[in-house]
C-alpha cells in the first residue's frame, strides 16, 4: 500500500500585508489590501510587510489577487 501524500488545499491562498509608496505623504504606506506574493511582487514600490501572512479562500481574491476584508452588517470585518 502506498502512502498518502499530502496534497496543498487549492481552495485557500496565502496573502500578506505590504506598503506601496504614497506620492501625496512621499512615505511608504501600509496598503488598504493584502495580496498574494505574486500580486505583491508586480508592484515595482511594494515591501511586504512581515508576519501578516493569512490563509483565505482563493474565491476570496479579486481579478488582480488581492484580499479586502468586507464589514459585515454585525459591525466586524469578515
Amino acid at each position: 500500500m502506498m502512502p498518502r501524500m499530502h496534497r496543498p488545499d487549492t481552495r485557500t491562498v496565502t496573502v500578506h500585508g505590504f506598503k506601496v509608496f504614497d506620492p501625496d505623504s512621499r512615505e511608504m504606506q501600509v496598503a488598504a489590501c493584502k495580496a498574494t506574493l505574486d500580486t505583491i511582487g508586480k508592484v515595482a514600490t511594494a515591501e511586504l510587510v512581515p508576519g501578516t501572512a493569512e490563509d483565505v479562500p482563493r474565491h476570496a481574491l479579486d481579478d488582480q489577487g488581492r484580499y479586502r476584508r468586507i464589514p459585515t452588517g454585525w459591525g466586524a470585518l469578515a
